[in-house]
């Protein structure tokens, strides 16, 4: 009877195995499966970190960055992990280094870095940068109060004014918009404040108005628009031309009517593409994958915040103001985005 027993474990076991062998050749997808009978990782990246450089905690970088990570741990078995950081010019730099796999930023940040330009005068080009994938834009969004009686750029004279955290994407882009106009940090209270610093001003009174680079709606945005009637100040489209001849990444915006409660008119405005980006010498064959697998499950992303609905994969390789790194150029051949 024990050796009947045994026996019947035995076959039992075997029926098991057999089964999850046929339906791991069915799927014929190992991406799919990332752990082996014993639950430790498996997958093509296994136990790999993919760390993955973002921003701050209430910005659309760190909320998308979480769900890449959750999608590289699932399909790959990489060890990925969402890293807060400044943003646009502290991931470029990290990247630089090899402090990182990959991370977010601004494009006309990264062209800056790329090729030595603005903020990275004396740091010297980053070279080794690449790009994966043009995604979303930014909208400049630079919001006040209504009851502060700012309307235009030419009223943020003498105003405290949160630019976006020292050296980040929001705060170069700021400063180049207000030098278009004639208005210098001399002419303003610039405070170096993140997002949720500067929203966080406006409610306590420190802060007059605050510039917010983002996708829209952004939510600390709404968060005040739900308290208070608040502006949004517009860029007009003529400023933005100019500005686009010396920063070729600026592109004429818009935010829509309506996005923002009680603003019931669109705004104009400046807005620039956002890249994930990474440095040539993460292996071809792990940014192939890295790619692949976020657009095979955009829509993990666009579940993650709504701006991600803008993210197109035949518009993916589109006006990178750097090369791209070799493994997502593999990809977009594959798909025939590119020759």
């Amino acid at each position: 009877m024990k050796k009947y027993t045994g026996f019947s474990f035995m076959l039992s076991a075997l029926l098991v195995f057999a089964a999850a062998c046929g339906n791991s050749a069915a799927t014929g997808d190992k991406s799919e499966s990332v752990t082996n009978m014993r639950g430790e990782a498996a997958g093509e990246l296994a136990d790999q970190p993919v760390t993955i450089l973002t921003g701050g905690t209430s910005g659309i970088y760190f909320q998308l960055g979480n769900a890449l990570a959750k999608l590289y741990g699932e399909k790959l078995g990489a060890q990925a992990s969402a890293q807060t950081t400044g943003a646009s010019a502290e991931n470029t730099a990290k990247l630089s280094r090899h402090k990182a796999e990959i991370g977010f930023a601004m494009a006309d940040t990264v062209a800056d870095a790329y090729n030595g330009a603005g903020n990275f005068v004396k740091s010297g080009a980053l070279s080794n940068v690449r790009a994966i994938a043009s995604l979303y834009p930014n909208y400049m969004q630079i919001v006040a109060l209504k009851k502060a009686n700012i309307r235009t750029l030419k009223d943020l004279k003498g105003k405290d004014v949160a630019v976006g955290a020292l050296g980040s994407g929001t705060e170069i882009m700021a400063k180049r918009i207000l030098q278009e106009v004639g208005i210098s940090y001399e002419d303003i209270n610039a405070d170096f404040l993140s997002f949720s610093e500067g929203i966080e001003g406006i409610k306590n009174g420190t802060t007059d108005v605050a510039f917010l680079s983002s996708g829209y709606p952004n939510s600390g945005i709404m968060e005040l628009a739900a308290m208070d009637d608040v502006e949004i100040i517009s860029i007009p489209e003529e400023l933005t031309r100019k500005l686009q001849h010396k920063y070729p990444s600026f592109e004429v915006g818009e935010i829509p009517a309506n996005t923002y409660k009680g603003v019931k008119e669109e705004r104009e405005t400046v807005r620039v593409s956002n890249l994930l980006i990474t440095h040539k010498e993460v292996p071809e064959a792990e940014v192939y994958l890295l790619t692949k697998i976020m657009f095979e499950h955009i829509e993990d992303l666009r579940n993650a915040h709504s701006s991600a609905k803008q993210i197109k994969l035949e518009k993916a390789a589109d006006k990178l103001p750097l090369p791209l790194h070799p493994g997502a150029e593999k990809y977009y051949k594959e798909k025939g985005l590119i020759e």
